[in-house]
């Protein structure tokens, strides 16, 4: 499908590897000219935006042509998994997962709503929607929910798509899931997925891309699930 981005620039926050290295070999077929970020990895600039001048610089290297297109991709739980965890804690996975994107869509989208076209992904997870997960991250992107759909309706009126796609577990190697053994995935399967396997980066990437061109104008505020109709 030609989805009519060519010529479209593009940001994809997280690019170094799994679902955000797929998002932009997906949108640079597409014809867009993209630019990737990630702290470490084969992206055209390497930065850790956790770090709290880095987004700005970021936001600095990009003014003379700012996206039309943003994907973000960073996310996870930094290894924080209870509960009763410090505020500290939950505050650094919140920023991973919401807090670096909200600094980079200040700068960008009121470029998007000027220009009357834009489209801002970002990546979310099944997570909230079937509460799962550790506490803090599930958290976070429950609150990643809430924001896209609550900035979907102040800016979608200006020609500006905020969206997410919420994916289920994605085979990514070196992650916990993809060392699995053969009988170990069917019981997994059998009890969350009823597809019976995991997803790949790769559809991902092609639903992200879809969500970046026309053809999504008028899934504002969506939340789109991708998680193999998992329980």
């Amino acid at each position: 499908m030609n989805l009519g981005i060519e010529g479209r620039s593009a940001l994809v926050v997280g690019a170094s590897r799994g679902i955000g290295m797929e998002v932009a070999r997906e949108l640079r077929a597409e014809g867009c000219k993209v630019v990737t970020v990630a702290r470490t990895g084969r992206t055209d600039l390497n930065m850790d935006l956790m770090e709290s001048d880095q987004p700005q610089r970021l936001i600095d290297t990009l003014e003379m042509m700012p996206p039309e297109i943003i994907v973000h991709v960073m996310g996870g739980s930094q290894g924080i998994t209870s509960t009763l965890a410090p505020a500290e804690d939950w505050i650094k996975v919140w920023r991973l997962n919401l807090g670096v994107a909200l600094d980079i869509n200040r700068a960008f989208i009121p470029v998007m709503q000027k220009n009357r076209w834009g489209r801002v992904i970002h990546i979310s997870s099944n997570a909230p929607r079937l509460n799962i997960g550790y506490c803090p991250y599930t958290s976070a992107k429950a609150a990643l929910d809430s924001y896209v759909k609550m900035v979907s309706k102040e800016v979608s009126k200006d020609g500006v798509v905020l969206a997410a796609v919420a994916p289920g577990i994605v085979l990514t190697p070196g992650r916990y899931f993809a060392s699995l053994g053969e009988k170990e995935q069917e019981e997994y399967f059998n009890k969350y997925i009823p597809i019976q396997r995991f997803g790949r980066a790769e559809e991902v990437a092609k639903l992200v891309a879809y969500m970046a061109s026309d053809h999504a104008a008028y899934m504002a505020g969506a939340i789109v699930p991708i998680d193999g109709g998992a329980r």
